[in-house]
């Protein structure tokens, strides 16, 4: 085809094309016609730094002044017109009426001589891993599709990796409910179970999904994450369940390497960095007053109660790979001191994320047992309290490790 509608169309259309495979194209005898200007419609701008690479002719003169007009007019549409009133005379006519914005066919493809290739990308990513234990005096909790581990009354959910975003949370569900009759493990993993749903939402054939990125940019924000899955579990089908609950969940943008936290209450995150072990992320506890943190609440007969989602706090960082995320409900972070979970976790981050939530586990019980100073004894004397050693109460760790992967 004549070089300006390649440099037309490329400089106007959306969707790339391999450079091989347009190469080879237009090295082809005759590569001219349809499958030519579908081609040449389907070469985006990313695409044009290449074509000083491809073959001759392409370099003619006039392409110049059809590349700015299109610039300017913003439009394949105008491009076309443009090219047909300045090239008609050229063989050119029936060819521009059949461009199109839409990608050859590998088989279309494969007829001309150019197999399509595969593009590569990288991808940040999360390597992921839970553990939890019910405190002892609690007793052991029955499983159901709604509790799917027994962690007392924690609950978590780590998310599957979309194309663009990947999250996880982790919510502790509030004990004083179970005086009342109230399943305090039932509205935490509701919520958690409600977030996942939020952050691994993608469009379903019905037109009224959102969009892809419509979807990404929701799991992306932990906050609107979290929103959204208060609000899902408020319509739950057969009502909502009574209680109330802490919050973390943390959303990791997988092409720019953005974490974002976002916190309701006092479970909380913590990120190490891998190349050095510092500590560049610690989220503060959110306390209406000593051991009362903010919550998400449904309370019955309709009373309202608790904390909005909105409320949350959120923190971000960039990532690099080897660092490690750690999130964890308040039996953790009453028993163990920032000190000493980052301490850990910076001697354990070449470990797999199991084994470093496996010991910051047993760590956390171990304090929790003891009659040695903890966050908890501390928080306690300085409100007035008297409280010695750790505070036995369920325990939830989630550690994920970043890594850069090619997809």
């Amino acid at each position: 085809p004549p070089p300006s509608l390649v440099l037309v169309l490329g400089a106007c259309a959306v969707e790339p094309l391999p450079p091989r495979a347009m190469a080879a194209l237009l090295r082809r005898p005759g590569a001219r016609g349809a499958a030519a200007a579908a081609l040449a419609a389907s070469a985006a701008v990313g695409t044009m730094a290449a074509l000083g690479r491809l073959p001759e002719p392409l370099g003619s003169s006039g392409a110049g002044s059809a590349v700015a007009e299109c610039e300017e007019s913003g439009g394949v549409a105008a491009a076309v017109q443009s090219f047909r009133s300045a090239f008609l005379g050229r063989g050119g006519g029936s060819t521009v009426q059949q461009a199109s914005a839409s990608r050859p066919s590998e088989k279309e493809l494969a007829a001309h001589g150019a197999v399509a290739t595969t593009e590569t990308r990288e991808r940040w990513t999360l390597r992921s891993s839970a553990r939890c234990a019910h405190a002892e005096f609690k007793g052991p909790h029955e499983l159901s599709s709604r509790v799917r581990q027994d962690c007392g009354e924690d609950a978590f959910f780590l998310g599957k990796h979309l194309d663009g975003v990947v999250s996880l949370g982790i919510a502790d569900g509030v004990g004083g409910w179970s005086s009342q009759g109230i399943d305090p493990a039932l509205f935490a993993w509701e919520l958690m179970n409600r977030c996942q749903d939020v952050a691994e939402e993608t469009p379903s054939s019905s037109s009224s999904s959102p969009a892809p990125l419509a979807c990404e940019e929701v799991a992306a924000d932990p906050k609107r994450v979290l929103i959204g899955g208060f609000e899902r579990l408020q319509r739950a089908a057969g009502g909502a369940p009574m209680g109330s609950s802490t919050a973390c969940v943390a959303s990791l943008d997988r092409r720019s390497g953005e974490l974002r936290v976002a916190n309701l209450g006092d479970s909380g995150a913590l990120l190490v960095k891998g190349s050095s072990g510092a500590c560049v992320m610690e989220s503060v506890a959110q306390q209406h007053r000593f051991n009362c943190p903010y919550q998400l609440m449904v309370a019955p007969h309709g009373f309202g109660g608790g904390d909005a989602p909105t409320a949350a706090d959120v923190y971000s960082a960039r990532v690099e790979v080897g660092d490690v995320l750690v999130l964890a409900t308040d039996g953790f972070l009453d028993n163990v001191s920032t000190e000493q979970a980052v301490a850990l976790a910076a001697e354990m981050r070449a470990a797999e994320p199991g084994a470093i939530a496996e010991r910051l586990l047993q760590l956390a019980q171990l304090h929790s047992k003891g009659w040695e100073e903890t966050p908890f004894s501390i928080s306690a004397k300085k409100h007035g309290h008297r409280h010695f050693g750790g505070k036995p109460d369920d325990i939830t760790v989630l550690v994920a490790k970043v890594e850069r992967v090619v997809e």
